[in-house]
């Protein structure tokens, strides 16, 4: 809960504030370890309890690009000036996200009290990576805490974009496809029985196009019931397995063999993301090593995770990364070569966020091409399909009216 305090400085000066504690005895203790004398302590209410329904009604989870802006708005005034403290009091002031705001309060209470931001932060994991707290703690102990927060804002943001090109490009398709699945489930399950019945009561001989729909139709009606039980049982079965490693490896493995999304989207993501994690680490002034055992863990797909390990053991036991890079199939040899050239040249970080964006554009400009070519494959998909069942139902009517004549 916020309460709203009337505190007075050691100069005399008295002043307004809004603190985030749990009861006002807690106030009290953070404003004196503060070195201020509080006056004035009062629980903050909202008419009708709209503050309350609001923060109920929050979403306690803090989305990736919500991090990202705080992470650059961190920078950007530790840059002005301001002391870590103060930043972070001002910059939950203005979070709409009740349950963030409640965690950097937390975390500005812990730094005041002598704890390093990245022991604070540690204290909340699912919000901060552990590649998050690595590059803070590497700008405390390099004294440059907000340069390297402005990088890692940059870093944040860039990754959140790429993701947004993929959402972006999938969207449609996936609407497409949805829309075409409803329209087929409302023929299938709903008008075609209706025509079945009328076409009962003629007691002629259908069509086989009418036929087979009719059946079809029939079909799924009779076992819906065990397709809804067989789709519900393969979701729970995926969510059991896939905690198995094994399990794990053979899913990404099949996504690489996926024809054209695997090996133009999916893998061009994987080696984009992998630079752009290593090359943002070097240059923020984490050893090789470590940079390589957090772009292992940030990497969610196991085949690339494996191979980053392999090179790794190798670099660590003498071998470059290039040369290790290149016994390892999943990485191409365009970022084997310019990794060999950031090697040469003492510029490996610099190289490889050129080859991350690299990628990045070539993924841009297939997604855009793969996005031009679907758009009219489903819409004659979704067209003949309907084509058909409208001429299934429709063949009967023009034999049963040559009968009556």
């Amino acid at each position: 809960m916020e309460y709203k305090c009337t505190v007075q400085a050691k100069d005399g000066r008295k002043f307004n504030r809004v603190m985030a504690a749990e009861n006002p005895a807690d106030v009290v203790n953070r404003f004196r370890a503060e070195g201020l004398l509080p006056l004035r302590i009062h629980k903050m209410k909202s008419s009708n309890g709209k503050a309350k329904k609001a923060f109920l009604l929050s979403p306690r989870r803090v989305k990736s690009k919500e991090l990202a802006v705080f992470t650059r708005q961190l920078g950007v005034t530790l840059t002005s000036g301001l002391l870590l403290t103060e930043a972070l009091e001002a910059i939950a002031e203005d979070l709409e996200n009740q349950y963030f705001r409640g965690i950097i309060s937390k975390i500005r209470y812990d730094v005041q009290s002598g704890t390093d931001l990245s022991s604070a932060l540690s204290k909340y994991p699912k919000i901060f990576s552990f590649t998050y707290r690595a590059i803070v703690r590497v700008g405390e102990a390099t004294g440059r805490l907000y340069k390297t927060l402005m990088d890692l804002a940059k870093y944040l943001e860039d990754t959140e974009r790429l993701k947004e090109k993929v959402k972006g490009a999938i969207r449609y398709p996936l609407f497409v496809m949805g829309f075409a699945g409803l329209v087929m489930v409302i023929l299938v399950f709903f008008l075609i029985p209706q025509f079945a019945e009328m076409y009962e009561e003629f007691h002629a001989e259908l069509p086989l196009l009418t036929r087979v729909v009719i059946g079809i139709s029939r079909f799924s009606v009779r076992n819906s019931f065990w397709f809804i039980a067989a789709i519900i049982g393969l979701c729970f079965a995926y969510g059991y397995f896939i905690r198995f490693p094994k399990f794990r490896y053979t899913v990404d493995y099949i996504k690489l063999k996926i024809p054209i999304i695997g090996k133009n989207i999916i893998h061009k993501a994987l080696v984009s993301r992998y630079c752009r994690t290593l090359g943002f680490l070097l240059s923020a002034g984490v050893a090789l090593k470590e940079s390589l055992d957090i772009t292992a863990q940030v990497s969610s797909h196991m085949l690339m995770s494996r191979a980053i390990d392999r090179v790794n053991e190798r670099v660590v036991g003498g071998g470059s990364i290039s040369e290790e890079m290149r016994k390892q199939k999943i990485f191409p040899g365009l970022a084997t070569k310019m990794t060999a050239v950031g090697e040469r040249t003492g510029r490996l970080s610099d190289m490889l966020e050129r080859t991350a964006q690299y990628y990045e554009d070539e993924l841009e400009s297939t997604l855009a091409a793969l996005t031009t070519l679907l758009e009219p494959v489903l819409i004659i998909f979704v067209g003949v399909n309907v084509l058909v069942v409208v001429l299934a139902l429709y063949l009967p009517i023009f034999y049963l009216s040559k009968a009556i004549r």
